[in-house]
């Protein structure tokens, strides 16, 4: 008859050991790609996020429009406000859709500004604000450190800003540079658009404020060439907002 013979006590020992080093490496491995995943779905979530927003800002700057407006105090304000008063860049485009066919513009002032850690954008409803008139605003990305408007000048030099009365050059295009966390200084440059496009939206007769407030007024004439009538002065201020 064979005797029966069990696991001695070393043996079950060093199982147990064996066990319990494959067990914490599962563990471990399983812990790593959930990690790994958190963190590639906020590297994804943080990507998107900003896809968006640059993409919302290439429409914006793409559709400028040389259109002074008044604020609610009845004061005149350029058509790009450029390190003027609270927001960095402020100023007016177009193509503002209008699905519902209102009678209303096509021209919409919007501004950029960052709000704690976030970059916001700022849209008003009508072009010539009232006191009450308050922009409604969109936060378009967190993480966001502050936000940087520079003027580029046909010589290549960068400046915060303009006077009107300086008319022998004008700036050719803006530089934006958002500062963020994540990705670091995000630098956008868009060019401004020519004279040629400005004669059917700047306004004859800057204190008449009939001129500015009716915006149906406003056609679209790009390859127009500006009118005798407006003066070099009155374009450079509409156009950088010089005082």
């Amino acid at each position: 008859m064979v005797a029966m013979r069990g696991f001695t006590l070393l043996e079950v020992l060093i199982a147990m050991a064996i066990f319990s080093i494959v067990g914490l490496a599962s563990f471990e491995l399983l812990r790593s790609v959930r990690n790994i995943d958190r963190v590639t779905d906020r590297q994804t979530e943080a990507y998107q996020g900003l896809v968006r927003t640059l993409a919302l800002m290439d429409r914006d700057f793409i559709q400028l429009q040389y259109r002074e407006i008044r604020d609610g105090l009845g004061d005149r304000k350029a058509a790009v406000a450029v390190n003027e008063g609270y927001y960095p860049i402020e100023f007016t485009r177009q193509g503002w859709n209008n699905p519902l066919q209102r009678a209303r513009s096509e021209l919409q002032r919007v501004a950029y500004v960052v709000e704690g850690d976030s970059l916001e954008r700022h849209v008003w409803f009508v072009l010539d604000r009232a006191q009450d008139s308050e922009p409604v605003s969109q936060m378009l990305m967190a993480g966001v450190n502050a936000l940087t408007i520079y003027l580029v000048m046909p010589d290549g030099d960068r400046v915060e800003s303009i006077s009107g009365d300086d008319l022998s050059e004008l700036p050719v295009a803006i530089e934006v540079t958002i500062t963020t966390d994540t990705w670091g200084d995000l630098i956008r440059l868009y060019d401004l658009p020519i004279f040629g496009e400005i004669a059917s939206t700047v306004p004859q007769d800057a204190g008449d404020s009939e001129s500015i407030d009716d915006d149906n007024r406003i056609e679209q004439q790009p390859d127009s060439a500006p009118s005798e009538e407006v003066s070099s002065s009155d374009l450079g201020r509409s156009r950088m907002g010089g005082q």
